[in-house]
């Protein structure tokens, strides 16, 4: 299986929105995963089962406490919790303040979300940066998507970050431009300075702006959430981040190998 990272350069564009919409979409058995060190969106704008609370202690934190004997599924799956509607979780910090007792961490973390059996893991990392402690985690992800909005300064802070990010990991890279379906040419501005970076961001996606329909995602919806703009064009981003990491990683091409196949040489 593997491991999907959503980021943003600045700000939060809608990282936890598109995170979970993306995860409810999902076709595939996934986890999302709050390594966000601002704090947990998800334990305040979400219910359990039913509308049950969720449990604001059981998440990264206590994870962080039984990782001592290891990281694997198991462990990992027994400090998630399951969202009313069927998506399991992995609750982030409560404050940032709870991020320093969380040690090393993050490093086998990543590691054991990209090689989980059980399914794939979508993690939202919130802000990131250079010297952000969530880094390892979007590090060993397979595909790395950075969440921006339409305007100057989110594009801005997108090519800053994207012009480091580059450097420090080995991912496919995606952009998800959150905007007005309206607003296609502010998208295609984005695309713009994309191509003016020539950078590898094969990758790009336009989910809708929709209040109505981020509502849902907040404990406030009303209607049929099917029927809304931010569904529609999540859908298809879905399917296709699902297709990106279900495909093998590529190899890189072995001149030796191919010259002098492995075989009986006597």
């Amino acid at each position: 299986m593997a491991l999907v990272a959503l980021a943003s350069a600045k700000g939060s564009p809608g990282v936890t929105t598109a995170s979970l919409v993306i995860g409810a979409l999902w076709p595939r058995q996934v986890l999302l995963a709050e390594c966000d060190p601002a704090g947990s969106d998800v334990a305040i704008r979400m219910t359990g089962p039913g509308g049950a609370g969720l449990n604001s202690d059981r998440g990264l934190v206590s994870l962080a406490a039984a990782s001592r004997k290891g990281l694997g599924d198991e462990v990992i799956l027994a400090h998630s919790q399951q969202l009313d509607g069927g998506l399991d979780v992995l609750l982030g910090v409560r404050s940032p303040e709870q991020v320093g007792g969380m040690g090393g961490l993050w490093h086998p973390l990543g590691i054991s979300f990209n090689q989980m059996q059980h399914g794939d893991v979508l993690a939202d990392c919130g802000r990131i940066g250079a010297s952000s402690p969530q880094l390892p985690v979007i590090q060993s992800a397979r595909l790395v998507v950075l969440v921006c909005t339409a305007t100057g300064s989110s594009v801005a802070h997108l090519r800053e970050r994207l012009s480091t990010l580059v450097h420090h990991v080995d991912a496919q890279l995606g952009v998800v431009v959150v905007a007005d379906p309206k607003q296609r040419d502010g998208v295609k501005q984005v695309w713009s300075v994309l191509d003016a970076m020539s950078l590898p961001v094969r990758h790009r996606w336009h989910l809708a702006y929709d209040p109505a329909g981020a509502a849902f995602f907040d404990g406030r919806g009303h209607g049929r959430l099917d029927k809304t703009q931010l569904i529609r064009s999540a859908s298809a981003i879905t399917a296709e981040m699902a297709a990106l990491v279900a495909a093998p990683p590529p190899q890189d091409f072995d001149m030796a190998n191919a010259a002098f196949p492995p075989g009986d040489y006597r």
